[in-house]
């Protein structure tokens, strides 16, 4: 139910209902929703095309925050810079009677990130915990200057907000440093970003990598949030300054260093030499201009010239962030996959659970709420985010990572530590295999080949080429419809051994799509 709009002058009344938001056709300005008060999310305006064709936009509800839409909620649509109040309704999701209330366990306001993920913005947390975490980074500045030799600085989000307002942008929820690499050759710039990491972990920071050239601390703030303090290379080639993730730009090296300094938050920080030219060069000529909706879009030359240089091992990386943080996933049904129910009736909750690969989280999720120690291992991080979310929304118990089967290094060290259990597992890969480029599904056996000795199977469902012509319902994406009998071969190969198999449509059916599909089951223990 919505109550009558009491707000905004448009013809085309924004409407609102349990699937998604539509804004009318003549917006053209970055938008705030507000629920009960509290804003949760910004949306950008359509590009120019999409207006000038008159059509409003339907924006359906993020998969972050669908799990706490159910009861009445008061929903206000508002312009980000002037506040104008496009819409203020009243609404009932699903079947709920209380207020909806976007919070965290102890009862802490959450919003989106520019990623997808519910976190504690800033402007929400307490000066503590803004403390806390410029503690973090003075912190990590010393260990890269004093144990590395590297001079880093603040950079993106971090900043953007120093030089625009002296402080961290309120709906930002991180930060970020950078530096400028004495290295030329790309190859050279990952040898030492990795360096950086081998020495940072003996200095006790807790590393997760992003790419061959970028990482990730982990913190604890004064709130008890984890947050990330993110450091990436810098580096010149053929008087282009390149910074990771998706900056490139003609800047020389005189506009990085030397440092100077900026002021955050009362602390004087290292800057580039001109903080306005890497601002505009990352964000555009519009940079002095809030934007909570802001992502990055380089051209696809400086994306595909990083990701050969130093995201290698990322491959379709980009694409899969998109679709989990995006609106994309919205498709992806709710309720458990008719494989994942099949697998349970094969199954013993008793035996620990490893999804690899498990998208929106519906499968991994449904066996966790039945009882299995479920381990969860994805690609993007935005699918992490979105499970761990869901997870602690509904109250269930698993472990979700983020989980690399195109770096040779994370697979050995997850296969190692799923061996150091004796106890026999389950691994669950739906839709897994045909996703993964040839590296990336030997390394699937390379990983059961290691986790399953102690016992346990491995349940495969994957695409054949009966149908690859069969358009797929959740949009285009790297898909490789594979040969049976040439997968069971690389299983044999490895020492795995066919314990089932079926091929045939009608097994993993959605709405008028009905792929044919192989269903494996493989065992590895002697």
């Amino acid at each position: 139910m919505t109550e009558p709009l009491t707000g905004g002058t448009s013809a085309e009344a924004p409407f609102i209902d349990d699937d998604a938001l539509r804004l009318p056709s003549d917006w053209d300005a970055v938008v705030d929703v507000c629920i009960g008060g509290q804003w949760v999310w910004s949306i950008s305006p359509p590009s120019r095309r999409a207006a000038a064709q008159g059509t409003s936009r339907r924006i359906p509800w993020p998969h972050a925050l669908r799990p706490y839409l159910d009861g009445k909620a008061q929903v206000t649509i508002r312009e980000h810079i002037s506040k104008r109040v496009l819409a203020d309704q009243d609404h009932w999701f699903g079947t709920g009677d209380g207020e909806v209330r976007i919070v965290d366990a102890a009862g802490q306001p959450l919003s989106l990130d520019k990623n997808g993920h519910l976190q504690r913005a800033f402007d929400t947390g307490s000066t503590a915990m803004v403390d806390s975490l410029l503690d973090g980074v003075e912190t990590l500045l010393r260990d890269l200057r004093e144990e590395c030799g590297i001079h880093a600085f603040i950079a993106f989000g971090a900043l953007l907000g120093a030089v625009r307002e002296g402080e961290l942008i309120g709906h930002d929820s991180d930060a970020d440093l950078a530096y400028l690499s004495d290295y030329t050759h790309p190859l050279d710039v990952a040898r030492e970003s990795f360096h950086l990491r081998r020495v940072l972990r003996r200095h006790g920071h807790t590393i997760s990598p992003l790419s061959a050239a970028s990482f990730k601390t982990l913190i604890t703030d004064a709130d008890g949030d984890t947050r990330g303090i993110d450091v990436f290379a810098g580096f010149i080639v053929d008087d282009d300054f390149h910074l990771l993730p998706a900056v490139k730009a003609p800047l020389p090296r005189s506009a990085i260093l030397p440092l100077g300094e900026v002021t955050l938050h009362g602390r004087q920080l290292p800057a580039p030499a001109d903080k306005e030219a890497l601002l505009e060069a990352t964000y555009g000529e519009n940079w002095r201009v809030p934007d909570p909706s802001f992502t990055f879009r380089p051209p696809r030359s400086t994306r595909q010239r990083l990701t050969g240089w130093v995201r290698g091992l990322r491959k379709q990386h980009q694409y899969w962030e998109s679709f989990y943080s995006g609106q994309k996933s919205a498709a992806v049904p709710d309720e458990p996959s008719a494989f994942a129910q099949w697998v349970h009736e094969r199954e013993s909750t008793s035996r620990p659970l490893v999804e690899i690969g498990f998208g929106t989280g519906r499968d991994a999720l449904w066996f966790a709420g039945l009882g299995y120690q479920v381990h969860g291992l994805e690609y993007a991080h935005s699918a992490v985010e979105h499970a761990r979310d869901t997870a602690n929304a509904t109250d269930v118990s698993a472990e979700f990572e983020v989980f690399n089967l195109y770096e040779l290094r994370q697979v050995l060290a997850m296969g190692a530590r799923l061996a150091q259990d004796a106890t026999p597992k389950t691994l669950y890969g739906r839709f897994l295999l045909h996703a993964l480029e040839d590296d990336g599904r030997q390394h699937v056996w390379r990983l059961a080949q290691m986790a399953l000795r102690a016992g346990g199977l491995l349940y495969l469902e994957f695409r054949t080429g009966a149908d690859a012509k069969t358009e797929h319902a959740f949009g285009e994406h790297f898909r490789r419809f594979l040969d049976p009998d040439a997968v069971v071969n690389e299983i044999e190969a490895r020492g795995g051994h066919i314990e089932y198999r079926e091929e045939n449509h009608g097994l993993a059916v959605y709405k008028d799509e009905d792929p044919h599909v192989c269903r494996l089951a493989v065992r590895w223990s002697q």
